[in-house]
């Protein structure tokens, strides 16, 4: 088909007409219409430029904010309405809100912008009432470790007006991010607040660093004055002063990454005035230094001292040894004199006491049997019969063999009859009407009886073992061995008839026993070999110890002598070293005594650990009365340095501000115990004086006698008015060695009071020790007077005669002398054991009386003496020595002056003297009278000093009191535990001034102050 010819899918055109007309007029009357008016975007432009400004003025505002809330920090609101809105938790971070939020209101009302007819500014909107209304339009946060501040103040209101009609009213929030690092520098600053609040036994900070400063300079200088140096004041307030302030620096460095140069030098400045080197000299150990300065001269440095790589523990009596020493000697007397049982002699004896029995032991070997009765006829009637018996006995040998019959027993004497019982019996009958009749029959029995004779060792108080050889010659030493016992049996057996009439009896009827005790013949020389036995194992029990921590021996915890008992009786059995098989009967006599001995010795351990209890409790009672607890003075002499805090800096490289580092200032930068201008000391008004440290530090037992002193030793003594001999002897020495040097009249008098004294005492010790000789030895009375008399003028005065009573020394001198004279004649075969026994007699009973009550002397003579040669010792200290060292004093005074008795004995009864210990209790208050932290840019100082703080919260136009900040101060209360070995003067502050205040340790509430009245500081 041809296109044209094709009308599928055509249009009509009158259609298209149609639609040609309609278009064309929608067409002409859009062409005739005029446009819209052009768009105004003013108000737009005016919004954007008020939201832009806004934040900006947010930004500026936080800043600024938290740099004045760094210079007046809020940290205990005031009891003021906006104060209590504040709160009590956080009230710095609440501040800080508060602080932005009066920033931000205050910057943010000026903002407006104005285009052509449109304006448009920002408000915080309709008035803030309270605290709580202000502080729910901002939260803070830190970011960075806290060197970056995230501020959110919501609520800011935009509106856009034209012309005076509202087009758009709305409410943003901002969120900036400032480079203020307010929020570290107050939590590092609380972090410092709490190492100087920290308890030392619970966590690392002040306290703990102070205890193991003051605590290592009193041991070192303890130490040193047991040594001999010339050492009156071991712990003073300035040691407790350099140890305080060298606390503060570490506690700085481990709260801010840094510490403040200038008290860094002021810690190296005391060090040197306090002349810790000049003191010891060469024993200075490097730790002392360390745990008392740290480690100085340059506090910042991270490197100082690596702490971890060596030994905690400072160079002092970290332990002390309780050995059994002088107790050995006691159960040794007590063992020879059978003072609390059997003694020596007796032992022996009963080792060879013995019993023997005879018996004798029948056997029935035939029996013959007694025949029926047989009638003589029919009716015959048995009347009845009679029956006589034969005895013949056979057999004669015998036998003395000693046979062992038991681990204690042999048989001595043994014989074998044979006994033959021969029998006839004779029956009567009768008949009726018929004479009686007799009947006869015979029978025979045979009977085998052995006898003996056993010898039986009795019970000793070794351990049940065999004995071999035994009732025969030989053993050990040799000698009888019991031999007689084989005597004994022989004899038994005769007083019994012998062996035919046991034997016989046996059989028939009768006494064949028979029991007798006897003690043997003992060898010439046994005395002198279990003698010799025995003082061996006292010497080694002697040598036998325990290690006890000084600490817990100073504090009362720890009971060395109980601890020590327990030792020895669980090696009881090798001390006694018994062996399988005694070796006759001195064997088993040598190890029963053995046995006995250390019955004595674990006896005697035991009556010590009852009297160290008692010592225990009474010093709990002493530090209680001290407001002490035992237990945590010993566990804070358990503390041991720790490694230096190292030098940091806060926040990232990636952060705002990068690695930020603080740096602390404090004022005054070393904290004294003297007064410093307040023109010195940022925060203190220019005409005020300034005391930033008070300390106290006071010795317990500055003396072995007194009130602390007394609440121990009266429970072991009883009368607390009464001083050991010990003490009342080196006392009167040091008082005769001043007046000697420094006539005094005060001095002589109270000296010759004393001397009088310590005379009276040292008559009883005459007297014992001229009894001892009298007893132990082979000197008559007279004899023993003459050798005593001797030995007491080895030394020149009373007091030296009573130290050497308790030290030993005069025992010696007394034996010496005694064998000198002839005393150790050979009475019991061996002159060593005569010298033995004499020596140690004397030392044992010397050392009983010595330190017994009867010869304690009056506390009040003693005191006397002591107190004005202590009045005499500082004379001599001024006026030779002025600025000199305590090493100079010493070389001054030529050792011219007397050295005093101080500390604790443990025991006090010095019997034994384990050890001298001390305690002081040390306090230290404080307190920075501004103290300042500042970043190391300078842009922000973070400030606390006690002042009140105030600003506009409400916008009324009047500030609000909303609290004040707190001073940066501490309170410090510890104790130093010092412990020296046994004997000199043991150890303590010996200058009579036993509580040592600082000037500021004044009234009823001590502590850092201004030098006013009150002790108030008015501020600058």
């Amino acid at each position: 088909m041809r296109l044209a010819d094709d009308d599928r899918a055509r249009v009509p055109f009158a259609l298209l007409g149609v639609l040609l007309l309609v278009g064309s007029s929608t067409f002409a009357a859009s062409l005739a219409t005029p446009g819209p008016e052009p768009i105004d975007r003013a108000a737009d432009v005016a919004a954007d430029r008020v939201e832009g400004e806004v934040t900006a003025a947010v930004r500026t505002a936080v800043r600024d904010a938290a740099r004045a809330a760094a210079r007046d920090p809020v940290t205990v609101a005031a009891d003021t309405p906006a104060g209590r809105a504040l709160g009590t938790e956080d009230p710095f971070r609440r501040s800080l809100r508060l602080r932005i939020f009066a920033a931000a209101r205050d910057a943010v009302g000026p903002i407006e912008h104005r285009r052509g007819e449109s304006v448009a500014h920002a408000s915080f909107g309709a008035g803030v009432e309270d605290v709580e209304g202000a502080l729910s339009r901002v939260s803070v946060a830190g970011r960075d470790d806290g060197t970056e501040l995230r501020a959110t103040v919501r609520g800011i209101a935009v509106t856009v007006k034209r012309n005076g009609r509202v087009l758009d009213s709305y409410r943003t929030n901002r969120t900036v991010t400032v480079a203020v690092p307010v929020l570290a520098l107050h939590d590092r600053t609380e972090a410092f607040q709490t190492r100087l609040d920290a308890d030392p036994i619970a966590a690392p900070g002040l306290a703990r660093r102070l205890t193991v400063g003051v605590t290592a300079m009193a041991q070192a200088r303890g130490l040193g004055q047991y040594g001999g140096l010339p050492i009156s004041n071991v712990v003073g307030n300035r040691h407790v002063a350099l140890s305080t302030n060298a606390g503060l620096l570490d506690a700085q460095r481990a709260s801010f990454g840094h510490a403040d140069p200038e008290a860094a030098a002021g810690v190296r400045a005391a060090t040197l005035q306090t002349g810790v080197t000049d003191v010891l000299g060469p024993r200075t150990d490097p730790r002392v230094l360390a745990a008392v300065t740290g480690q100085l001269p340059d506090p910042n440095d991270a490197e100082r001292v690596d702490a971890a790589s060596r030994p905690g523990a400072l160079p002092a009596t970290r332990t002390i040894t309780v050995g059994v020493n002088d107790t050995a000697d006691e159960a040794f007397v007590a063992l020879l004199r059978g003072t609390d049982g059997p003694n020596l002699d007796s032992i022996r004896r009963e080792s060879y006491r013995a019993s023997v029995s005879v018996g004798a032991d029948a056997r029935l070997v035939r029996n013959g049997r007694r025949p029926s009765p047989r009638a003589p006829g029919e009716n015959w009637t048995l009347a009845y019969s009679d029956v006589d018996t034969s005895v013949s006995v056979r057999g004669g040998g015998r036998s003395t063999a000693v046979v062992s019959a038991g681990h204690r027993a042999r048989r001595l004497y043994a014989a074998t009859r044979r006994v033959v019982e021969r029998h006839t019996v004779r029956r009567t009958w009768v008949k009726i009407n018929a004479s009686p009749r007799t009947t006869s029959a015979s029978w025979r029995d045979a009977h085998r009886v052995r006898v003996t004779a056993t010898g039986r060792l009795g019970d000793a108080r070794g351990p049940d073992r065999a004995v071999d050889p035994l009732f025969r010659t030989g053993g050990a030493i040799g000698g009888p061995n019991l031999r007689g016992g084989s005597s004994v049996a022989r004899d038994l057996v005769a007083e019994l008839g012998g062996p035919d009439a046991i034997a016989r009896r046996a059989v028939t009827g009768g006494r064949t026993n028979a029991r007798t005790r006897f003690t043997g013949d003992r060898p010439d020389d046994l005395s002198a070999w279990v003698y010799a036995d025995v003082a061996a194992l006292r010497e080694r029990v002697r040598r036998l110890s325990v290690e006890v921590s000084a600490s817990d021996a100073a504090t009362g915890q720890r009971n060395g002598a109980a601890r020590l008992a327990d030792r020895v009786r669980s090696r009881r059995a090798a001390l006694l070293d018994a062996p399988r098989r005694y070796d006759g009967a001195a064997d088993r006599a040598r190890v029963a005594a053995r046995a006995a001995y250390l019955d004595l010795v674990l006896a005697r351990l035991d009556e010590r650990a009852g009297q160290t209890g008692k010592q225990n409790a009474g010093i709990g009672r002493a530090l209680a009365a001290k407001g002490i607890s035992a237990t945590r003075a010993n566990d804070l002499a358990d503390l041991t340095p720790e490694a230096p805090s190292r030098r940091f800096a806060l926040g990232s490289d990636s952060g705002a501000r990068g690695r930020t580092a603080f740096v602390p200032d404090g004022d005054p930068a070393y904290l004294a115990p003297a007064p410093v201008e307040g023109s010195l000391v940022d925060g203190i008004a220019d005409d005020e004086r300034y005391v930033g440290l008070a300390v106290r530090n006071l010795n317990v037992f500055a003396v072995p006698y007194g009130d602390a002193a007394d609440l121990v030793t009266r429970t072991l003594f009883g009368d607390p008015g009464r001083v050991s001999l010990h003490t009342a002897g080196q006392s009167l020495v040091a008082a005769d060695r001043t007046l000697a040097a420094h006539p005094n009249a005060t001095l002589r008098a109270r000296t010759d009071h004393l001397r009088s004294r310590v005379a009276q005492s040292m008559d009883h010790i005459r007297e014992r020790a001229t009894r001892t000789l009298a007893r132990e030895s082979s000197l008559s009375r007279p004899e023993s007077e003459t050798v005593v008399r001797r030995a007491f003028a080895r030394w020149d005065s009373p007091g030296e005669r009573a130290v050497a009573a308790t030290d030993g020394s005069l025992a010696a001198a007394v034996a010496s002398a005694a064998i000198e004279e002839g005393a150790a004649r050979e009475s019991d075969g061996s002159r060593t054991v005569t010298e033995d026994r004499i020596r140690t007699a004397l030392r044992v009973d010397l050392r009983d009386t010595a330190t017994s009550a009867d010869v304690r002397v009056s506390q009040a003579a003693v005191e006397d003496a002591v107190s004005t040669t202590r009045g005499l010792l500082r004379e001599e200290a001024r006026a030779r020595a002025g600025a000199a060292t305590e090493r100079a004093i010493a070389r001054a005074s030529n050792g011219t002056v007397g050295g005093i008795p101080a500390g604790l004995p443990i025991l006090p009864t010095l019997n034994p003297w384990v050890a001298t210990a001390n305690v002081w209790v040390v306090e230290s208050r404080g307190a920075y009278g501004r103290f300042a932290v500042t970043t190391d840019s300078g842009a922000t100082t973070y400030v606390r000093d006690g002042s009140s703080v105030a600003f506009d919260v409400d916008g009324d136009g009047e500030p609000e009191v909303l609290g004040r900040n707190e001073r940066i101060g501490f309170r410090v209360r510890t104790v130093a535990v010092v412990a020296v070995p046994a004997g000199k003067l043991g150890v303590g502050d010996t200058d009579g001034n036993v509580d040592e205040r600082s000037v500021a340790w004044a009234g009823p509430e001590p502590g850092p102050r201004c030098v006013t009245p009150t002790g108030r500081c008015p501020r600058e």
